[in-house]
C-alpha cells in the first residue's frame, strides 16, 4: 500500500456532506450541518454515485468532472479529504517510509486516525535530530506523541491520558 492509499483508507479522513443551490449559488453542507460555498471546497471531491464514491474535480459552474461531466443536483453526496496542517503534512511526508507506516500502525492501533492530529511541531525542519511534538484527539481519548528521531532511528512514544504508554522504534536502514 502506497502513502496516499494508507491516507484515504484512514478513519475520518473525509469531510462528508450534500449540496444544494440556495440562491442560484451551489452551497456544501457538512455533517454538522455547516454550509460552505463550493469554491471554497478543494478541487478533488468525490461525489457518490451508483452506490460508490467516484473521484473527480470541481468545475466552476457546479460540475463534477469524472469520465465525464456530471451537473450537481440538489442533495447530491460529494466527500473530500480533511486537510492536514502545514506543519503536520511535511512532518509525514518527511518520514522514511518504513516510520511512516510504523507510525500508522501504532496510532490506528490506539483507535486514533492521522486525521485526529489537532497539533503538531515538526523540529524535523529545523534539525536532524531531537523531538517532535504532536497531540490527538479521537473524542473518547486524547494521545501525546513524542517522536524522537535522528540519522539512525525512529521512536514513537504515544501516552494517553490516562497514562498508558507504548513506545515504538524503527532503526533506518
Amino acid at each position: 500500500m502506497d502513502r496516499l492509499a494508507s491516507l484515504r483508507a484512514q478513519k475520518r479522513a473525509y469531510i462528508y456532506g450534500v449540496v444544494e443551490q440556495v440562491n442560484g449559488e451551489w452551497v456544501f453542507f457538512d455533517e454538522e450541518d455547516e454550509a460552505h460555498e463550493l469554491t471554497s471546497l478543494p478541487e478533488e471531491v468525490e461525489l457518490f454515485r451508483f452506490g460508490q464514491w467516484i473521484k473527480g474535480w470541481l468545475g466552476e459552474d457546479g460540475d463534477v468532472y469524472m469520465t465525464e461531466r456530471y451537473a450537481l443536483k440538489n442533495g447530491d453526496r460529494l466527500r473530500y479529504m480533511k486537510p492536514l496542517s502545514h506543519a503536520y503534512e511535511q512532518w509525514l511526508s518527511q518520514l522514511p517510509d518504513h516510520a511512516f507506516f510504523h507510525f500508522i500502525h501504532l496510532v490506528n492501533e490506539w483507535y486514533f486516525s492521522v486525521y485526529d492530529c489537532l497539533y503538531c511541531y515538526n523540529y524535523m525542519l529545523f534539525a536532524e535530530k531531537g523531538v517532535n511534538f504532536l497531540i490527538f484527539d479521537n473524542s473518547v481519548d486524547m494521545c501525546s506523541v513524542h517522536h524522537y528521531f535522528d540519522e539512525k532511528q525512529h521512536r514513537f512514544e504515544l501516552t494517553l491520558q490516562t497514562g498508558k504508554k507504548v513506545i515504538g522504534v524503527q532503526l533506518d536502514y
